[in-house]
């Protein structure tokens, strides 16, 4: 577990790529079915997870964007291009910028402002993409911001540089044994599944390696790329904003969804501002029934409260936290607002109320 959170823990609230849209009308847009070559060469690629991975508070909502990950015994993967694309942004992120532990890497956007396949995390550029960003002299930078105990100052390049299938665009560098780089695409400013770029081939390639972060559990459960945006409007499934607190980042927030292996199982993911419980995944069992564990979707302003377990013991997936004697409870209070509280007790505590401590959001 602790090898997923190193590469993810690095992620920004929402990747770079996705957050900047820049005023470029560079670049071409993407073609379904139209990439041949996959980033990484198949027997390095260990995992390719599904959308939707929660990894609070950076990532408190789930993920719009893929990881792969490389256990091997490699110094270095290359990155290649996975067919004839127009790269027309290269973003810098320096993390905790001016601190002994400062450490920096790239994003490289391909394709157009309007739709475009990207990787975050790349430890090094190529040659040439090195030489054409000119050590970012002319490069954009946004104002640095925090999220999940990490300061992120990107500046990004734009420029228009075309590369062909199967050229070297970057490295990932290996650390403790792995390596690995954040995957996505964008459309319209929507992240959605960048397998659908690919061709039938290299898109069945990348779908068995769907999965959990070590290869050891695949993704059985169509869809077999996950889902990120989950919210069902009028119920309780999906993102939630604390009230009063500004959107972004999603530290301060919480998201009742599904879990991105095996979507059977549902969670609370926590972010920092839920009074008496700390940062974290809590999964459950989903019921059909009932007031106990009862599914989101199924949760709506009826007038009553719903009391959650907080974890599963031995549940193997990435960040479940359990604890015994603990529960939360909710109530709808409208098609649009949710009341949400930590109790010190299970869910034979009854009854279910709210007391001063209760948190409050909004869709």
């Amino acid at each position: 577990m602790a090898v997923l959170l190193v590469l993810v823990f690095s992620c920004t609230q929402k990747t770079v790529d996705d957050r900047i849209t820049g005023n470029t009308t560079n670049g071409t847009d993407l073609v379904r079915d139209a990439f041949t070559v996959i980033p990484f060469d198949t027997t390095d690629i260990t995992a390719l997870v599904p959308l939707g991975n929660l990894n609070p508070p950076a990532h408190t909502f789930p993920a719009d964007h893929m990881y792969f990950y490389c256990f091997t015994n490699q110094v270095s993967l290359n990155i290649k291009s996975p067919g004839h694309v127009t790269i027309f942004r290269i973003t810098r992120i320096r993390y905790d910028a001016g601190a002994p532990n400062e450490r920096v890497d790239y994003s490289i956007a391909m394709g157009s402002n309007k739709s475009y396949l990207y990787w975050s995390h790349v430890s090094q550029l190529s040659p040439r993409l090195l030489a054409a960003v000119n050590n970012f002299a002319t490069a954009k930078c946004e104002k640095p911001y925090a999220t999940g105990g990490t300061y992120f100052e990107p500046c990004y390049q734009e420029l228009s540089l075309t590369a062909t299938p199967g050229e070297v665009l970057g490295i990932a560098k290996t650390k403790n044994g792995w390596a690995g780089i954040d995957f996505g695409a964008v459309v319209n400013g929507t992240g959605t599944n960048p397998l659908d770029f690919f061709d039938a081939a290299a898109r069945a390639q990348l779908e068995r390696k769907l999965g959990r972060y070590d290869g050891k559990v695949k993704r059985t459960i169509q869809p077999l790329h996950g889902e990120s945006m989950q919210d069902i409007v009028t119920t309780a499934m999906g993102n939630w904003y604390r009230t009063g607190m500004a959107r972004q980042p999603e530290d301060n927030h919480i998201a009742l969804v599904k879990d991105n292996i095996d979507p059977t199982k549902q969670a609370f993911s926590v972010g920092n501002n839920l009074t008496g419980l700390p940062s974290g995944v809590y999964y459950f069992n989903p019921q059909n029934s009932g007031y106990i564990n009862r599914h989101f979707a199924e949760v709506k302003a009826d007038g009553n409260t719903y009391c959650y377990t907080l974890g599963i013991p031995g549940f193997p997936f990435p960040g479940n936290s359990f604890l015994p004697a603990t529960s939360i409870i909710i109530r709808m209070e409208n098609g649009t607002t949710l009341s949400l509280e930590k109790r010190n007790c299970d869910c034979n505590c009854v009854p279910y109320l709210f007391s001063s401590t209760k948190a409050t959001y909004n869709r």
